[in-house]
């Protein structure tokens, strides 16, 4: 029995690795959309499809919301 690694074996893993590095670095970018304008798309297009909510008022408590939870979030603790 051979007990050594295959070439080919040994460049999956790096580039296992270089592509894990790739994702984390990616995460921490930072969106180019803002949070409220999110909130925004996100509440109109809900508002859109439930009975009782315009796309405006949808989009309303989207920008509402998003605000609320982004200065949850960033305050320091």
């Amino acid at each position: 029995m051979n007990m050594q690694q295959n070439p080919e074996q040994t460049a999956v893993s790096e580039t296992t690795t270089d592509l894990s590095r790739a994702r984390s670095q990616n995460k921490s970018r930072k969106s180019r959309i803002s949070p409220v304008l999110t909130g925004a798309i996100m509440g109109a297009i809900a508002g859109r499809f439930m009975p009782k909510l315009s796309p405006f008022s949808g989009a309303v408590l989207g920008m509402i919301s998003s605000k609320m939870y982004q200065k949850h979030y960033t305050q320091p603790r």
